[in-house]
């Protein structure tokens, strides 16, 4: 039952809601407030979120009384948030509702007030994300004539999709400032806002619904498809790029190899063979790539390199708390890779074997009975049945995967799988998993019946 108006489309401001530049912003300011001896504060700050760099930097001019013009400040704060923008990372909740969204076919798109050279330098490094959106409105758009609280940007992102019968009131606008719920509210659209923690309380009865993160939506609230995860007890972790950093070592070699032969990585090839052995990798990069090599001597001069690299690897972010939490409530644990037992070793033996004892069974590729790498399910159906009490079911079985082979392996499996994949990864790659996350550090286990941190 929704408690609220249904809606048909999504439309999601950016800055502090799907990527965390709210803070990367007080921080750039206050580096050059810091030059006058200037203190940025909260309450002044919740009068410029949602506005244009224009409008900002005339305020902050007037506000403190710099000796700058407003063109002076722009370029001072270019400088540093050229350095800051490309680190920023998704909230918690984005990644989860965007691709949920995207894979029930909702239409959704992006109303920003960002310049279209500041949301280049922002998403750089979440394409990914931002591909699973039909529309991206940003606030240099020529047709958005003024910024919030009016309700322009809202009204130009709508109409895109009238030519698929939706109206204004049919929207839904997602925003975290309350100069953008303003402009929600004039564009006669309901209103979801994720505040920061620290907004005050008047602020957020403006809107329609205030969560403290988009974790907590439900979206059936709005008459919309719910997540409709299914509990497990048992889950299988993919190594490498899940758990620990090697994709990371395996991209650096192989672009180090290519260059050697005037060749760049191609990024779509990557995504067909990532997840699959290693010697067949080495084959289908020779051929792609009309390297000089046989698909063996390629796989040599990989390794020699890699194999120096690989004791230095490290967890990934996450990964530690919720394996260490699992662990402690007795849930049954696997891994499924498709490294061979030598190459694992190499990767864990010098600092993380006290963390891959909290796993069995342990499956690698070079496990005899395994005829077909992923994408075939045979490694996740050899590891649900090696459980010491196996599932009562494929779908009792919860797969994490970073690969778009391994989602396939896992699905085919008949188990649902948690996508981590890299931030570069596209939408046709995304729609297959069960849920897609940016980090294990957004994992919830109670999605899917485990216990909560």
């Amino acid at each position: 039952m929704s408690r609220f108006r249904h809606v048909k489309c999504l439309l999601f401001d950016m800055d502090g809601l799907l990527l965390d530049t709210e803070n990367l912003y007080t921080q750039g300011t206050q580096q050059i407030l810091s030059q006058y001896n200037k203190t940025y504060s909260w309450e002044f700050k919740t009068k410029l979120m949602g506005k244009r760099t224009d409008e900002v930097a005339r305020m902050i001019i007037e506000h403190y009384q710099l000796p700058l013009t407003p063109e002076e400040w722009i370029t001072k704060s270019r400088d540093i948030y050229n350095d800051l923008f490309p680190t920023v990372k998704s909230l918690p909740g984005v990644t989860k509702l965007v691709h949920h969204l995207a894979k029930n076919k909702i239409p959704m798109s992006v109303a920003s007030s960002s310049s279209s050279s500041a949301f280049q330098l922002k998403s750089e490094n979440h394409s990914g994300l931002f591909s699973l959106f039909d529309n991206i409105v940003l606030g240099d758009n020529e047709l958005v004539k003024n910024a919030k609280p009016a309700p322009d940007i809202f009204i130009v992102a709508a109409e895109n999709f009238k030519k698929d019968g939706i109206d204004a009131e049919d929207c839904l606008v997602v925003e975290d400032a309350p100069l953008g719920v303003a402009a929600g509210k004039a564009a006669g659209m309901q209103v979801l806002m994720v505040p920061d923690l620290r907004m005050d309380e008047a602020n957020r009865k403006e809107a329609t619904l205030a969560l403290n993160s988009l974790d907590d939506l439900d979206p059936r609230d709005f008459g919309l498809p719910g997540f409709g995860y299914t509990p497990v007890t048992h889950v299988i972790f993919d190594m490498d790029g899940l758990l620990l950093n090697t994709q990371t070592m395996y991209s650096q070699v192989s672009a180090r190899i290519l260059a050697q032969h005037g060749k760049a990585p191609d990024w779509d090839f990557k995504m067909k063979v990532i997840g699959r052995q290693a010697s067949e990798v080495a084959d289908m990069a020779v051929a792609h790539y009309s390297l000089p090599y046989t698909g063996q001597e390629y796989l040599e001069l990989h390794q020699a390199e890699l194999y120096s690299l690989f004791p230095s690897c490290t967890l990934l972010p996450g990964v530690e708390k919720l394996v260490r939490h699992l662990h402690a409530h007795n849930i049954s644990m696997g891994v499924a890779t498709s490294s061979t037992k030598k190459v694992m070793d190499i990767k864990i033996s010098s600092k993380h074997s006290d963390f891959f004892s909290l796993f069995n069974p342990i499956v690698t590729g070079c496990n005899p009975t395994i005829k077909q790498a992923k994408p075939s399910p045979e490694i996740y159906q050899l590891c649900a049945s090696m459980f010491s009490s196996p599932p009562a079911s494929p779908g009792s079985c919860l797969v994490l995967e970073d690969a778009p082979n391994g989602v396939q392996a896992g699905l085919a499996a008949g188990m649902q799988v948690v996508m981590i994949p890299h931030n570069k990864v596209k939408k046709e790659y995304l729609m297959p998993a069960t849920q897609v996350l940016a980090t294990m550090e957004h994992f919830r286990p109670q999605d899917f019946g485990l216990p909560a941190y």
